[in-house]
């Protein structure tokens, strides 16, 4: 080879030489350009979704998520589990026993209380169950060792159904009922399944 190749060989060795990290780092580059371009569009695909969900989607899905808040009446000792998103009504405006939390929003209220009351007629549960469901209109009834369980639509005074339901349940305790009852939008029934669950669940003693 002749002087003149060999210079010309040694030039592009070096050249080559200098190349080759330029290459390695464009590509480092261009993967985590690529990585934060497909993390962008899954987010805006994720944030565009929720946005194009119904209110009562949205809230099946923070229902699903959400930490579970644990409320203790001193009264009569009495515990009460409520999502954490929920509002809870000042407890000096409300009756000895009696809590309440609820969540609104536009045209949507979603509303869970708790109240005791005193068994004046000493009703069994048979009995208790079927007076509670003439007056609610209940439309679904369980019944269980020391308690029973209600459903169905709210109405008017006038008697006319609306698009709302409540589910109930009374807990016999001596001369006095514990009820925890909640109250829904129609549209809602999948989104506070998480609730009727809770209220399935729930034991006072």
């Amino acid at each position: 080879m002749s002087d003149k190749c060999q210079a010309d060989f040694g030039v592009f060795k070096e050249s080559l030489h200098t190349f080759a990290p330029k290459t390695a780092s464009m590509k480092r580059f261009l993967f985590l350009s690529m990585l934060v371009f497909i993390g962008l569009m899954v987010w805006v695909s994720v944030h565009e979704k929720e946005d194009n969900m119904s209110l009562p989607q949205k809230l099946e899905r923070a229902m699903r998520l959400t930490r579970m808040k644990e409320y203790h009446n001193e009264d009569y000792d009495y515990t009460v589990r409520y999502p954490s998103f929920f509002e809870q009504t000042d407890s000096s405006l409300m009756e000895k026993g009696t809590c309440r939390f609820s969540f609104w929003q536009d045209s949507t209220e979603i509303v869970q209380t708790v109240f005791v009351e005193q068994n004046k007629d000493s009703l069994t549960l048979e009995q208790a169950m079927g007076k509670y469901a003439s007056n609610l209109h209940a439309t679904h009834q369980k019944k269980g060792d020391d308690y029973f369980i209600l459903a169905g639509h709210i109405l008017t005074d006038n008697g006319q159904i609306t698009n709302r339901r409540y589910y109930a349940k009374f807990v016999k305790h001596r001369k006095l009922w514990f009820v925890q009852t909640l109250a829904y939008p129609e549209d809602c029934e999948h989104a506070v399944q998480r609730l009727i669950q809770e209220i399935n669940n729930w034991k006072v003693w």
